[in-house]
């Protein structure tokens, strides 16, 4: 899928959409590509010169944010988060550019395209250095949103932990605990991305253009702050979470401890009374009940007795 937006008259317009059309890239518009072919890539190469080595690494899930500057192609390719049955991922989004041509490219659909047209009112495709620190910074606020998602839905978890301890939520947190692995470590490689493009002197060169360029690091240091503590937040409630979970176990375990050691009793003088030898209580028809009885009396008086010491126990 490829979309072509330009500006006419002063309005930013979507001139192009659908498959590959070499007639619809035109000098001065924004070229953005979705899940395209190694054809369609080269095409599209050969007709903005733009070189075809540098824009395929968006295709590649593994690839990592970097900034490729080439004779006057300039690659900027930042991870951005998508979110995959449930569970937050990032792949790579490839911002390249000439004196001529810019390209987005990336491997999955995107809301990054509507957010930017949401967010900035005034869009000139023409002009390759502001529309780049535009999309870094919306890349810089999905962080962000996707962040705040990753908070509520934990909080939701945890309320159902607090009433129910299932393996379910448990694995729930572990999944939203990968989601912020994948994030941090993302935004920290874009960090690293964005220092690199401060450095270059056509971000410098409007005082506009270096204010925008300022409020993508802004953003972007949040998002790291936002999922450290995240981070860390998760990670304590999981171990306290554990630790819940061992406790309960014990009590478990030390409930049916004391019921065996109830049933014990009855049953040692069911055992002693059971033997083939003449015992108290033999011929008397009473007798059935009276050791019955019996039993009962002792473990009462067992159950008592635990339940005293144990009470005792916990004053201390």
């Amino acid at each position: 899928m490829i979309k072509v937006f330009k500006e006419l008259n002063n309005k930013f317009n979507v001139i192009y959409e659908g498959e590959y059309n070499d007639d619809a890239i035109e000098e001065n518009s924004w070229i953005h590509i979705t899940n395209p072919s190694l054809e369609d890539v080269q095409k599209i190469c050969a007709k903005t010169e733009l070189y075809v080595d540098m824009l395929t690494g968006a295709l590649d899930s593994e690839e990592s944010a970097h900034l490729d500057i080439d004779d006057d192609n300039t690659l900027i390719t930042l991870d951005i988060p998508v979110l995959e049955e449930q569970q937050y991922e990032t792949i790579p989004f490839s911002i390249m550019y000439n004196t001529k041509y810019m390209v987005t490219m990336c491997s999955k659909e995107t809301n990054l395209v509507a957010n930017i047209l949401q967010k900035f009112k005034k869009i000139e495709p023409h002009k390759h250095v502001r529309l780049s620190l535009q999309i870094m910074y919306r890349i810089a606020t999905l962080y962000i949103m996707a962040l705040t998602q990753i908070d509520k839905k934990t909080k939701d978890v945890e309320s159902i932990l607090h009433s129910s301890m299932k393996n379910k939520e448990l694995f729930q947190l572990m999944s939203i605990n990968k989601s912020l692995v994948y994030l941090s470590t993302s935004l920290n490689a874009n960090k690293v991305v964005l220092t690199k493009v401060a450095r270059l002197p056509e971000y410098k060169k409007y005082e506009a253009d270096f204010d925008l360029l300022e409020d993508v690091e802004i953003e972007n240091n949040q998002a790291i702050e936002m999922c450290s503590i995240y981070r860390d937040i998760l990670a304590g409630s999981m171990d306290a979470y554990a630790s819940i979970i061992s406790n309960n176990l014990n009590i478990v375990m030390k409930v049916l401890a004391i019921i065996t050691l109830i049933l014990s009793i009855p049953t040692l003088v069911a055992s002693l009374f059971g033997m083939n030898v003449d015992v108290p209580l033999n011929n008397t028809k009473a007798g059935f009940w009276i050791i019955i009885a019996i039993s009962c009396c002792l473990s009462i008086i067992g159950s008592v007795a635990l339940w005293y010491f144990s009470s005792k126990r916990k004053i201390k």
